[in-house]
């Protein structure tokens, strides 16, 4: 009997509930793995939105202005890279730091695609 409550109680403790579904928010996420999911998939639509808005600023622009945008556009990825770290630093070592690294990134790439989508509105 007590080995059977042991094994439940380790299945238990292994289980992690599923991912939240692409659309869904991160609010009822219980685990790390479950908010780090969500996060994941929060970046991923944050990121599509974000090339969405570059290709069409990119279609916009002359030859020097998509140079211009790209060389900017380089420039904020390594930003956003370095960001990210300096933010997770607060949880370096621990199963956090990833999840806050995330949530940096996804949350500086939804401001960068409404800053191309703001420069798209912009007469040219």
């Amino acid at each position: 009997m007590r080995l059977a409550c042991a094994a439940l109680l380790g299945l238990a403790l292994l289980w992690t509930p599923p991912a939240p579904a692409q659309g869904a928010s991160c609010d009822g996420a219980s685990s790390t793995a479950a908010m780090r999911a969500c996060e994941n998939a929060r970046l991923e639509r944050a990121e599509s939105g974000m090339d969405a808005a570059y290709r069409a600023l990119e279609a916009k622009l002359d030859a020097r202005g998509r140079e211009r945008l790209r060389a900017a556009q380089e420039a904020w990825l390594a930003f956003r890279a370095a960001e990210a770290r300096f933010q997770a630093e607060s949880a370096a070592g621990g199963t956090l730091a990833p999840l806050i690294a995330t949530s940096a990134q996804a949350d500086l790439t939804e401001a960068r695609r409404r800053d191309l989508e703001k420069a798209l509105r912009e007469p040219r």
